[in-house]
């Protein structure tokens, strides 16, 4: 029998309490999350090619969750302190991970830290969910913010700053293509910078340029660039990438006429920035997200930032055709309560997106020219969405990122279906002409962990030891912050100066309440 069997008919009902009442898709009145399980520290959250397994970033290493039940979602497997044999071990900062076939890539630190601090890409073999055996790690001398698995190549985002020992080779700030094909021997094979194709962007600051997420599709690498624009590159040979075109809101002589703090500005403003890329099945439909919010020193309204969707059946001529709105936000600004769009998923004719406190939405895109809403759910005080993927005709799944009261962090499984929530918390509202904020209820608190239902693997010493019991591994703490970090460094840490934690914007909107 295998251990899902046995924990399903011992320890089932530990996970949290909605997960336990929830029902199947079909039978389900209102929308609402099928299932969920929690898991501190939790960021982006992928599913595997078989459709019943995601693997989760948790910040301080990752998870393997079985969600072949979405109603009764799982934790097979949780890693933590990785590499804590390492000099300059453990790996931290772990937002990202990947998954292509048997083969899991955790990535990290998101943000260049310390100079002692390890950086690079672990490499797992997950052909059995329940045991990941690390068979490789591929040091790095940048941070790795995104990646993207693909036909035995890893696409790594190699971030570093301006200020940096090598500024010849990592202000470029390139996509790192690494051969994985044996993944018990990662090989670097090429790196492709926009410097590559135009040696002018380097003439910027680096924040405007930089190499935010990839998605790869057949031939083609699709790189978001931030104010640079949405850039596609020729991946065919892998080891000879070449420039295919790219498109967005800014040329390069537009940023060149700005100082570096307009750069800032315009770069956390919308319009500008490609946070997030993905296309559609037939690669004929790409979507953009802006990460953005209102810089208070200037006169836009910059946030919260949607999502562009472009025609790009003919590469060399892209047509945006239409633009998803971000939900309203009571408090626009870095440092309030963030409703920008983050990470999303294509799969057919649907979208599957993450607002951050705006929740989730599913939208019909048949007609790309007129997106249609069909689900959104939220709860604004209680959890955060860093991502939605697609799993099956039966549901997708999202993770809650900073969750509190009912709404644990951890992974979250909703209907792939159509559908309204039920008494569904307003963002904002309008009484008497005033916009007010929706009166909080309840503060954050510290997610806890389902540990009776998880199997615990510390890594020490390049060998794996594994529990049944609670876990004790050694855990990052996660400042529960309203950046993508989840602590003091959100996103690309440049911002970190003008940005306040959102748990602090919400009680502060409690106070004005």
């Amino acid at each position: 029998m295998r251990r899902r069997d046995v924990l399903r008919a011992t320890v089932g009902a530990a996970a949290l309490p909605l997960a336990s009442s929830a029902v199947t898709a079909r039978t389900q009145e209102s929308y609402e999350p099928l299932g969920s399980v929690a898991l501190e520290g939790t960021k982006e959250v992928v599913v595997g090619d078989d459709g019943t397994t995601a693997y989760a970033a948790t910040t301080d290493g990752f998870a393997v969750v079985d969600v072949s039940d979405p109603a009764n979602p799982e934790v097979l497997s949780k890693a933590s302190s990785l590499l804590a044999d390492r000099e300059s071990g453990p790996m931290s900062g772990i937002y990202d991970v990947k998954v292509d076939g048997d083969t899991l890539a955790v990535v990290g630190p998101a943000n260049p830290t310390r100079e002692d601090t390890l950086q690079g890409m672990a490499l797992y073999d997950v052909s059995d969910p329940e045991l990941p055996e690390r068979v490789a790690f591929h040091e790095t001398d940048y941070a790795i913010h995104n990646s993207y698995l693909h036909d035995g190549v890893a696409y790594l985002t190699a971030l570093s700053y301006d200020n940096v020992a090598d500024p010849e080779q990592q202000a470029r700030n390139p996509v790192v293509m690494v051969d994985i094909s044996d993944p018990a021997n990662p090989e670097e094979l090429s790196r492709w910078s926009i410097a590559d194709h135009d040696e002018g962007w380097l003439d910027i600051f680096y924040y405007p340029r930089s190499n935010h997420d990839v998605y790869v599709q057949g031939d083609t690498l699709y790189i978001a660039h931030w104010d640079a624009g949405t850039w596609l590159v020729d991946v065919s040979d892998p080891q000879n990438p070449t420039y295919i075109n790219d498109f967005g809101h800014y040329a390069l002589e537009d940023l060149r006429e700005r100082s570096r703090s307009e750069l800032i500005a315009e770069g956390t403003e919308k319009p500008g920035n490609s946070h997030y890329v993905a296309v559609n099945d037939d690669a004929t439909l790409l979507a953009s997200g802006a990460e953005s919010w209102d810089v208070e020193e200037t006169e836009e309204i910059g946030a919260p930032g949607g999502i562009d969707l472009w025609d790009i059946s003919d590469p060399q001529n892209p047509e945006k055709l239409s633009f998803i709105e971000g939900p309203p936000t009571p408090d626009p600004t870095r440092g309030g309560v963030w409703t920008t769009s983050h990470n999303f998923d294509f799969h057919g004719d649907r979208l599957y997106t993450s607002w951050y406190r705006g929740g989730v939405k599913i939208h019909d895109v048949s007609d790309p020219a007129n997106p249609e809403q069909i689900a959104w759910w939220r709860q604004p005080e209680q959890a955060m969405f860093w991502g939605a993927q697609y799993v099956s005709e039966e549901a997708f799944v999202a993770g809650n990122m900073q969750g509190s009261g009912d709404y644990a962090t951890g992974v979250y499984t909703f209907p792939n279906r159509a559908g309204e929530q039920a008494n569904a918390p307003a963002l904002v509202e309008e009484e008497n002409g005033t916009t007010t904020t929706t009166t909080a209820t309840t503060e954050p608190t510290t997610e806890q962990t389902t540990a009776s239902t998880t199997q615990t693997t510390t890594e020490s010493g390049g060998s794996t030891t594994a529990s049944a019991g609670g876990d004790d591994t050694t855990t990052e703490s996660d400042d529960s912050g309203g950046g993508e970090s989840g602590g003091s460094t959100p996103g690309f840490g440049v911002l970190a100066g003008i940005t306040a934690a959102s748990g602090a914007a919400l009680a502060a909107w409690r106070r004005r309440d």
